[in-house]
Formats: structure tokens, C-alpha cells, sequence
């Protein structure tokens, strides 16, 4: 009894962790949605995020780990002609940027915040769990995340500054 229910909150956490660069996205779109320039801006900065990720990963072309584990059966891997690598974990990059751009407009943590955070503890957890990254490709994501965030702050408050 208590496995199973020990199993069902692990099963919980993994499906968190799976989908949390979406849950983040769409927690903070919907946080955003009466400020409609930075609305604008997350989105855009969302989508150049998420090509710099592509960008950085055949850049530094770094390998996931060997025999990862699937969390959903209709998970697809890599085959031997299709190389994936993992420098720096997408999933983390993505959501950290998304708690970062939020926290940064807001200036205030708050229970969103504290949502975000544990969300991407999910992510980190369930991506190293199922092997789909090593601690220092997840790790990596975070920063690449953290300055994103940062700079696309930064230049929104320019923006906004010129009207």
C-alpha cells in the first residue's frame, strides 16, 4: 500500500518533471496576460531561447548519457544516425528563463514564484533520474536560463523606456 502510493507520488513528480518546460510556459503566460509588452516579450524571448538551446547544443555537441530510461512509452530516442546531444539541458534553460523574465517584472517572490522553482527541482530531478542529461548539462541549462532571462529583461525595460 504505501509502495504504491510511494509509486503514484514518484509517477506524479516524473510527469511534473517531463512536461514542466510546458507547465512553466503556459504559468507564466497566463501570469502575464493583462501586461501585454512584456506578454509579447516572453513569447518572442521564449522562441529565441529555445533556437539558442538548439544553437548551443551542436555547438558544444556534448553526448547525453548512454541508456536512458523513458518516461512515456511513446518517447522517442535518438537512433544511431540521429546524434542528440545534451549541453545544456533545453528543459531547464527554458524554465528557468520563464521564472527569471517573471520574477525580474514582478521584483517580488511570491507563491507563482515558489511554484516556478519547484517545478524546475522537478524537471532537474526527473531528466537526471531518467538519464536523459548529466548533472552538469542540467546545471548549464540553468545558467544559459538565468542569463536569458537577465538580458531579455533588460532589454524590455529599453523597449518599454523608448514609448
Amino acid at each position: 500500500m504505501i509502495q504504491d502510493n510511494f509509486k503514484e507520488y514518484s509517477n506524479f513528480i516524473y510527469a511534473i518533471g517531463f512536461f514542466g518546460e510546458y507547465i512553466t510556459f503556459f504559468i507564466t503566460f497566463f501570469l502575464l496576460f493583462n501586461q501585454h509588452i512584456y506578454l509579447f516579450f516572453f513569447v518572442v524571448f521564449f522562441v529565441l531561447n529555445r533556437t539558442l538551446n538548439r544553437y548551443l547544443k551542436n555547438y558544444f555537441k556534448q553526448l547525453r548519457p548512454k541508456n536512458p530510461n523513458k518516461f512515456l512509452e511513446s518517447e522517442k530516442f535518438a537512433n544511431k544516425n540521429h546524434q542528440v546531444y545534451g549541453l545544456p539541458s533545453g528543459h531547464t534553460q527554458e524554465s528557468v528563463f520563464a521564472l527569471i523574465y517573471y520574477y525580474l517584472i514582478i521584483n517580488q517572490f511570491n507563491y507563482w514564484v515558489l511554484l516556478l522553482l519547484i517545478i524546475i527541482i522537478f524537471i532537474i530531478y526527473e531528466r537526471y533520474t531518467f538519464r536523459n542529461h548529466t548533472l552538469y548539462q542540467l546545471m548549464m541549462g540553468c545558467v544559459f536560463g538565468i542569463i536569458v532571462g537577465y538580458v531579455s529583461y533588460y532589454l524590455v525595460t529599453k523597449i518599454k523606456k523608448m514609448y
